[in-house]
């Protein structure tokens, strides 16, 4: 997986180096590193919590999937700013869908069966799940302790993860917190629009296994 081989060589190049296809000198590198950016036309845009950007060869804005990685904006760009906690954060948008309905947290807990369950978190707009393994099989180096968590925007599903450092606060609670202030941000940037889907037989749920494990699946690719 390509998130595996880039944090396997994170503290050597850094990386926004590694998720394009070659090593960029600093000017290309800042020039990729943005606090915000805009999937499925605008439906959703991703925004940044304060001290963390986005880097922007890590964008896939496709029909199938949108999704970036964010990290602090240091060690994206080079350039000292402001001090954060090293973090791995992944978002993957998939395609709107009228009706839709969020994961629950005991959800995305029941398509991980392989990880144990630390906490699930339910709020109004987000489930979370803060999971005790596995962050070290999805990047390398990470704490196994990580979060993931769901929530809809303008129909789309919105699949959320952060990794932290071995021994990090942010492997731990202080994660919850920085997952939320992506999500929040996110929600507040992205406009409200109504969903305009193409005619076909309205998918209000995705209760079914199969069909929720397929769902689960396209949110958080890491996973496997």
């Amino acid at each position: 997986m390509l998130l595996r081989w880039c944090f396997g060589i994170l503290a050597v190049v850094g990386l926004s180096g590694c998720i394009g296809s070659g090593f960029a000198d600093r000017s290309d590198v800042q020039r990729d590193v943005i606090r915000s950016a805009t999937l499925y036309d605008g439906d959703v845009v991703v925004r940044a919590p304060q001290g963390y950007c986005i880097d922007r060869r890590s964008m896939r804005d496709r029909a199938a999937q949108g999704f970036v990685v964010l990290a602090s904006c240091e060690s994206l760009s080079g350039v000292r700013g402001q001090k954060v906690e090293p973090v791995i954060m992944t978002l993957t948008v998939l395609p709107g869908r009228a009706g839709v309905r969020r994961p629950s947290a005991t959800d995305i807990a029941a398509s991980m069966p392989d990880m144990r369950v630390i906490e699930r978190v339910e709020s109004d707009d987000l489930s979370l799940v803060h999971f005790a393994s596995g962050g070290n099989q999805a990047l390398l180096g990470k704490d196994p302790k990580h979060w993931r968590g769901a929530m809809a925007v303008n129909g789309h599903l919105i699949g959320l993860a952060l990794y932290g450092r071995q021994g990090s606060k942010m492997a731990g609670q202080d994660g919850q917190g920085l997952l939320r202030a992506l999500a929040q941000n996110t929600k507040s940037a992205s406009p409200v629009r109504p969903l305009v889907v193409d005619a076909a037989p309205e998918q209000t749920s995705v209760s079914p296994p199969a069909s929720l494990r397929g769902l689960l699946g396209g949110l958080f690719p890491d996973s496997s």
